[in-house]
């Protein structure tokens, strides 16, 4: 009998429960109903609202559409419903009013849909001033939604779409983002015609970075125009470009301008805290014979025993033995300064025939250096007419072989002092006619009677 009573009980309360969920459903039923039709009276009254030609009335429909939001507790996507419908209808300051209500979560994709509507009526507007108060507007907005400087990128990129006419607007708003990549861009574009190269380097250099001042750099040093590739190489650091620079002057032999290259390249290395390069410039320097550089490099590396070193060596090649001796004396070699006292007459004799090869080598014609038709370098024929003149002068001839011997007569006059004997012959060494006309060891190896314009050539 219990058991008929618990299963009767049972279907009671299960039948008592499906009628109450069917009631719940029935509910909720009733008030998503409610819901669509609220949204979509809401949305009429929005539609209207844009309609209305007077203001208040206007505001009064928005109102009852905002209140039947905040109802539906939709206030967020309200605002952006309304605020749509400002922006469809071309009023994006109203619009904007409406959107800053819709939530952080849309403030970024709304502002940037504003700004870049903005942007557009900036584009299409023929009157100045509305282009500027727009252009400013956008500015404003895009820089809300992405920061200033993807704003300003953004609109470079408008301007770069327009074509080249507007280059220079969107170099300009590049410049405001900090963008170089994309006046890098600009500038390839203008390095690809020859007319408009000088633009290109000028663009280059306004990014003020090294890799822009090396391309400026590189399309003047590529043209053979080395003078100003060397300006923006030096307004940029930029040490390859000098270096390169500094083999050209190497190959015309105007050593001095070199020298000065690569003491301005080592500065640079000794600031950035990279001197290993600058060593291995000192070394080159030694190599060459190069003695003025070699000295000035290690006296910036603050190496002062081969600074005086190479010091007293170029005093030597000049033939300065007396301040050559002072310098060896600072080092403690003593050898050195007995050896110049023993050897005091030798030494000041071909102190002598020094300057005379020098007075010799200054009366050659200079050669200078032109542009040919295609901007490469090269010598101008009339001064290599005079120069040829000027050795085939039999006087010239005998004399500078004269003062030759006389340097090698005087050379094997130098005692016990093998060191000075090298250093002497490193100094004489350097003019041509002496290793044409002598021996490595300073004896005779072309004869007076033998000898041509081709031996006495400096």
């Amino acid at each position: 009998m219990k058991k008929y009573i618990i299963i009767i009980f049972a279907i009671f309360l299960s039948l008592n429960s499906n009628e109450v969920h069917a009631q719940k459903g029935k509910k909720k039923e009733a008030e998503s109903t409610i819901d669509e039709k609220k949204l979509s009276k809401a949305q009429e009254l929005v539609m209207k609202a844009m309609d209305a030609k007077d203001k208040q009335k206007q505001n009064e429909m928005l109102q009852k559409a905002n209140e039947l939001f905040r109802e539906m507790k939709m206030t967020k996507e309200g605002a952006i419903i309304i605020g749509d419908a400002f922006y469809n209808a071309g009023d994006l300051q109203t619009a904007s009013r409406w959107y800053a209500k819709g939530g952080k979560e849309q403030k970024k994709d709304l502002n940037q849909k504003v700004g870049e509507a903005y942007l557009e009526e900036a584009f299409s507007s023929k009157d100045a001033k509305e282009e500027k108060k727009n252009m400013s507007k956008a500015i404003q907005t895009l820089t809300k939604a992405v920061g200033p400087q993807e704003a300003n990128r953004l609109i470079g990129n408008e301007y770069f779409d327009m074509g080249k006419e507007q280059y220079p607007k969107a170099i300009e708003y590049y410049e405001k983002a900090n963008y170089m990549d994309g006046i890098i861009m600009i500038a390839d574009i203008y390095a690809a015609k020859s007319e408009t190269r000088q633009l290109a380097a000028e663009t280059y250099a306004r990014t003020k970075t090294y890799k822009g001042y090396k391309k400026a750099g590189d399309l003047y040093y590529n043209n053979n125009d080395y003078i100003k590739a060397m300006d923006y190489y030096a307004q940029g650091g930029v040490i390859e470009g000098y270096l390169k620079f500094a083999n050209e002057l190497k190959k015309v032999g105007k050593i001095d301008e070199m020298n000065k290259v690569y003491l301005v390249v080592s500065d640079t290395l000794i600031k950035r805290g990279t001197p290993d390069d600058v060593y291995n410039y000192a070394l080159m320097a030694e190599k060459e014979n190069n003695y003025y550089l070699a000295a000035e490099l290690y006296k910036k590396l603050n190496n002062q025993e081969y600074y005086l070193k190479y010091s007293a060596k170029l005093l030597m090649i000049d033939m300065k033995y007396i301040e050559a001796k002072a310098l060896y004396s600072q080092m403690g070699k003593t050898e050195m300064t007995d050896a110049i006292d023993l050897n005091v007459k030798t030494l000041t004799d071909l102190q002598q025939l020094r300057l005379t090869l020098e007075e010799f080598k200054r009366n050659v014609p200079k050669l200078a250096l032109k542009e040919d038709a295609t901007g490469k370098l090269e010598y101008d024929k009339r001064d290599l007419k005079l120069r040829e003149q000027y050795y085939s002068n039999p006087v010239i001839v005998k004399e500078v072989g004269s003062t030759v011997y006389k340097v090698g007569e005087s050379f094997l006059k130098i005692k016990n002092a093998p060191e000075l004997s090298e250093v002497v012959k490193d100094c004489f060494l350097q003019y041509a006619p002496v290793k044409n006309i002598l021996e490595s060891n300073f004896t005779k190896k072309i004869s007076a009677a033998n000898l041509a314009p081709v031996h006495v050539t400096f």
